[in-house]
């Protein structure tokens, strides 16, 4: 029957509302779902992100608009779970999502791959997420905009991070993402990759490129009030100064970083876990271990629900470590936790955790369990498909096997340690690098509070000014580094004539190898000897304590404390420790801030001292001192204070 007209026309205009309000709909249910998201209501917002995906399609196929949502919704789904701290649950709402919406199997496959991919990199799946991720990027995109190809680049770059074999693509997954990301009109993620290009210019030696990234990663998470890219950033800084062992540089960006995420309204578990235990590393290697466990007990409570690898490993190294130096149960304990890094966690944290292990045993005399960590570390290391490298301390266990007289792994080790040295001398370049980077970035903010100051009529000249001495200390860094190198590389050659005649030296009779283990001995006594010789500071009368103090000012100046007593045979313990301080330079702020007193009663002490030893008023008490320095360089050679 032939329908008039009229009641078509009618029956098109009903067709047409029903698809319009069936799109508007589910519109929606995805705004919906967003607010619930943002409000922290992250179960009802998996529902409504669950809902949305699988309910019926208008139509044969989604308009641009309706993909574009649909990719979206998937990604929050899954940063919804992130967040939530499910990663597991993530893999199996995605699947089941999957499979109840035939629009997402038609136009977002790649979208739904590459979001899976990355979802799976979260849990312990690593082999099912890169083949996944492969997969993803062999399938041609349906809407091939900047922001489609930023996410699947930086996802790709995310999931093979840790893969030694694809180091290169990692890098120019990462550097085109960037290259989308200034095409996108909002990339929210933009500042994670760039922390994660930073991580690994550091990997593979580029400092000065990573230092660079994180310091722009973080101006850029600041201006657009994103506290997650703030956050990573200085995560990255602080774990790139404790790289290169700079503890105080790392403390500061750490304590900042603790202040950004106690302020975030949203909370990412494995980026709040990582804070945590970068700030207990700091004060760790800053010698202030009270606050450990804290910083510890509030990384384990934040990995309870992750893989182990995910954060809770770094929890178990740390502690483990700390613990391990104290005695009874604390020992115990500590033991156990680092033995399970060693038989969980990657190449990296495994060798860590066998060297601090078998450190641990030869401080306690447990020879046997020591040999076998060692031998472990040993194999570890040989085994591993990229270069790995951890600060070993050879000197115990050198000591050990030339006790032992092991001379097989006497040999193994001095091998290690010297090509450990080379790599060092090789990346002193590079932590020079850093160093400079870092002052030359405070003297610039410096520079620029003065220029602001003096007002806006020189302010040209003054940054003219800057300018030419920016250049200058560059130019004279470039031409420092490049001497430091050719210095490395003749200390490299006579490092391997050294190492030469050592291994000939071992090869002879039993006497010589006896005399060599002596000669090694006194060598790294010598050395340490050295090395407290050059570490005298202040400073190490707060860190480390009187004693300590006393005894590096004895072995800098032998001869200075007995001349002192016998001038002045009644003198005090603070009027020795006054001399001392005045001896290497010491102001009365500084003297006050070390002896822990007020200014006034620096003077009071030093007007006690002037009267002690009847000093008259027109000679200070610096040119007393001064006078005992000279009456000791004549006696027996003395160095000068810095």
């Amino acid at each position: 029957m032939k329908l008039p007209l009229w009641s078509r026309c009618l029956l098109l205009l009903q067709m047409l509302l029903l698809v319009c309000g069936t799109c508007f709909a589910n519109e929606e249910l995805f705004r919906e779902a967003r607010t619930l998201q943002r409000g922290g209501k992250y179960k009802e917002a998996i529902e409504a992100f669950r809902n949305y995906l699988t309910q019926p399609v208008a139509g044969d196929s989604l308009s641009d608009q309706e993909q574009t949502l649909y990719t979206e919704a998937l990604m929050q789904l899954m940063n919804t779970f992130q967040s939530k701290g499910e990663p597991e649950a993530c893999i199996t709402t995605l699947e089941e999502v999957f499979k109840g919406s035939p629009a997402i199997q038609r136009q977002c496959l790649r979208d739904y791959y590459s979001i899976l991919g990355y979802a799976l990199s979260r849990t312990e799946r690593m082999k099912e997420a890169e083949e996944t991720t492969m997969k993803a990027l062999a399938l041609p995109l349906h809407q091939p905009t900047p922001e489609n190809y930023f996410r699947d680049y930086a996802y790709a770059a995310a999931v093979f991070y840790s893969n030694p074999n694809y180091q290169k693509e990692v890098i120019n997954w990462c550097e085109e993402a960037m290259k989308q990301a200034d095409l996108c009109k909002n990339t929210s993620g933009k500042q994670w990759v760039m922390t994660m290009l930073g991580s690994l210019y550091k990997r593979n030696g580029h400092i000065n490129k990573a230092m660079k990234l994180f310091l722009q990663s973080k101006e850029e998470a600041l201006d657009k009030k994103d506290d997650l890219g703030v956050l990573n950033s200085l995560n990255t800084l602080t774990d790139l100064f404790l790289y290169w062992k700079l503890p105080q540089y790392a403390n500061i960006y750490a304590s900042e970083a603790l202040q950004v995420e106690k302020g975030m309204k949203e909370k990412n578990p494995m980026v709040s876990a990582q804070t945590y235990i970068n700030k207990g590393w700091a004060l760790y290697h800053l010698g202030v271990a009270d606050s450990v466990s804290y910083y510890t007990q509030q990384a384990r409570a934040l990995c309870q629900s992750l893989p182990y690898n995910s954060g809770m490993v770094d929890v178990n190294l740390l502690n483990g470590t700390f613990m391990a130096e104290g005695k009874g149960d604390s020992l115990q304990n500590g033991i156990k936790e680092l033995l399970q890094v060693a038989q969980q966690a990657t190449t990296v944290n495994r060798a860590k955790a066998y060297h601090q292990l078998a450190q641990t045993y030869l401080k306690h005399g447990n020879n046997g369990m020591a040999e076998t960590m060692l031998d472990s570390l040993y194999v570890l290391l040989k085994q591993c498909d990229s270069p790995a490298y951890i600060h070993v301390d050879y000197g115990p266990i050198l000591d050990h096997f030339l006790k032992t007289k092991n001379q097989s792994k006497v040999e193994q080790f001095l091998r290690m340690m010297l090509k450990e040295q080379q790599t060092l001398e090789e990346k002193n370049v590079n932590f020079n690098l850093v160093e400079s980077i870092v002052e030359l970035q405070i003297a610039h903010n410096k520079q620029e509070e003065m220029i602001i100051q003096l007002g806006n009529t020189n302010q040209r000249l003054w940054v003219l000014v800057g300018i030419v001495l920016f250049v200058v200390v560059i130019a004279a860094v470039v031409i420092f580094l490049l001497y430091q190198r050719k210095q490395h590389k003749l200390q490299m050659k006579q490092a391997d004539a050294e190492l030469t005649s050592v291994v000939q030296k071992l090869e002879q009779s039993n006497a010589e190898k006896e005399m060599r283990a002596q000669e090694i001995k006194d060598f790294l006594k010598e050395k340490n000897n050295s090395l407290e010789l050059e570490a005298l500071t202040p400073s190490i009368l707060l860190t480390e304590g009187e004693s300590k103090f006393r005894q590096c000012f004895e072995l800098l100046y032998p001869l200075f404390l007995p001349c002192l007593r016998e001038r002045v045979p009644t003198i005090t313990r603070r009027e020795e420790l006054l001399s001392m301080l005045i001896v290497l330079k010491q102001d009365n702020k500084r003297i006050a801030e070390l002896l822990a007193v007020a200014p006034r009663s620096v003077l009071m002490l030093r007007h006690r001292f002037r009267q002690k030893i009847g000093m008259e008023t027109e000679f200070s008490l610096e040119n007393f001192i001064e006078e005992i320095l000279r009456i000791t360089k004549s006696s027996g050679e003395m160095p000068e204070a810095d």
